[in-house]
Formats: structure tokens, sequence, C-alpha cells
């Protein structure tokens, strides 16, 4: 299920200079020849507690076929920075306190994850996070890295 309104502001999204948020740089763009799962997440978001093992789990098994970009929203980086304290984790982090990439996105709910091919190419999204969405998410990923190599 594809949103055209998403599906449009993707491509606009391609076209726009890095956002610089909060100490970090975020640039689709700049991930251009590789499969990318953006993630937009909060400390206080219980789903986003079960989504970190599974992306830290996807970063394990892709490796380079597959570029993790996890987007904070909260005010304040020390309740994100105590929430990353639980996880090992070795995929990429953005600060959005200010909300600018979470509203460009147009994010409706905690998470909410956007894969894009290694065009830049928006292939789809999903809110939320719950054990039983894992399958599908897994296969959206493999197929799009399976597609391209």
């Amino acid at each position: 299920m594809y949103d055209i309104r998403l599906l449009c502001f993707a491509c606009l999204l391609t076209l726009l200079p890095p956002v610089v948020v909060a100490d970090a740089r975020f640039d689709l763009d700049s991930y251009k020849g590789k499969v990318v799962y953006v993630d937009f997440w909060a400390s206080w978001c219980t789903p986003c507690r079960a989504s970190f093992p599974f992306m830290q789990s996807l970063a394990e098994e892709y490796g380079d076929s597959l570029q993790i970009v996890a987007i904070n929203v909260d005010k304040n980086r020390a309740d994100a920075d105590r929430f990353l304290e639980r996880f090992n984790i070795n995929f990429d982090i953005v600060y959005d306190s200010e909300g600018v990439l979470a509203q460009s996105f147009e994010v409706k709910g905690m998470p909410t994850s956007y894969l894009y091919n290694r065009e830049g190419q928006l292939i789809s999204y999903h809110i939320g996070f719950r054990n039983k969405d894992i399958g599908e998410l897994e296969s959206a990923i493999a197929r799009t890295i399976n597609d391209q190599e």
C-alpha cells in the first residue's frame, strides 16, 4: 500500500540539500547505491524498544547491503542517549529534536520506517512495530536487496 503524497514527497526529498539537525546531518542522497531503512523512534515509545533488536539483527544479517538510519525525535537528547545505552547497535543515529525531519517525512506514529532502494526511491513504509510485522518487513528488505544485486 503506497500513499501517493508520501511517494511524491520522497522524490522531492532527494532533490533537497542535506538537513542539519542537532549535531547530525541527514541526507538521503548520500546513501545512494545502498538500500536504506530509515526508522523514526522516541525513547518513550514502547514498540521502539522492540524495534531496536530487530534493526540490529538486520544490520548484522545484511552488513554493507543495508544501511539503517534511526532518527530520534526526543526533545531532550539525554532521554535518547539513556534509551540507546540498553542496546549494542552499529547503525546510524540522527537526532531530530525539533521534529524537522519527522514533519518532512509526515511521520504519523512511532515508530515509522521507510525502505528505499539503491536509487533512493521509496519502496515501502510501515507505521508501528509488532512481532507479527517482522516477517513482512524482512521480506520487503530482502526483496529490495536481492532485486538490485
